[in-house]
């Protein structure tokens, strides 16, 4: 894992958006989780950098998303497209779909996700990091931490949330995170020095995959 220290999101946009557009030219199938909140910006930075003819063999899932009714005014896909979030010939999955029940939204998606997963030859993450250390929809000492499956749905504070699992992160190629602020700070040192359990900072997770960059703007890597 390497802690990228800038002042702004361009750097870890560009290097993600190389990374995506380099594995494309090599006609990668590739999988792109997408998050929320803050990274929307990024994300639909990225989406407009990506050469068209290229995104073909992209599909794009969101690593996280809040329940409700489709275009509810909290959902992450729903402030992706008004950020201007535009597939071009890529395929976008959402997770809400008119009529589920909570259960039945986790189930669905859970299926959506395990074949994706399967079918692509690379899968690169985009991922915010809370204040409290939580990834993707994933809170400290919630249900998500210990569920099993690709897909956890629960009950959480301000949001009803379903979220990809440990197991599903797991999976990873290479993770993206870019987290700013100084509320950020002392998430990040915990994360870079210290092994806790997953329990207690989700984003731990980050050490068990293959590749995984941090861009923030209070740490670097140790000397």
């Amino acid at each position: 894992m390497q802690f990228v220290k800038t002042t702004g999101w361009d750097t870890g946009t560009k290097a993600l958006t190389k990374r995506l557009t380099d594995e494309l030219k090599r006609s990668k199938r590739v999988l792109w989780l997408v998050c929320g909140g803050s990274n929307i910006p990024a994300a639909t930075k990225v989406m407009a950098a990506l050469p068209e003819e290229e995104t073909k063999n992209l599909a794009i899932f969101l690593t996280d998303e809040r329940y409700g009714e489709i275009d509810h005014v909290d959902s992450n896909a729903k402030q992706l497209y008004q950020a201007g979030f535009h597939t071009k010939q890529a395929i976008f999955v959402p997770v809400l779909a008119p009529g589920f029940s909570l259960a039945e939204t986790q189930e669905r998606y859970g299926q959506a996700v395990k074949r994706a997963f399967e079918h692509a030859d690379v899968i690169i993450a985009q991922f915010g990091m809370g204040a409290d250390g939580h990834i993707a929809g994933i809170l400290p000492r919630s249900e998500a931490v210990e569920a099993d499956g690709w897909v956890a749905a629960y009950e959480a504070p301000h949001y009803t949330r379903v979220t990809l699992t440990f197991e599903a992160l797991r999976h990873i190629t290479a993770a993206y995170v870019m987290a700013f602020g100084e509320g950020k700070k002392h998430a990040l040192e915990q994360l870079r020095d210290e092994s806790l359990p997953l329990v207690d900072e989700p984003a731990q997770i980050l050490k068990e995959l293959p590749e995984a960059f941090v861009y923030n703007d209070q740490i670097g890597d140790k000397a």
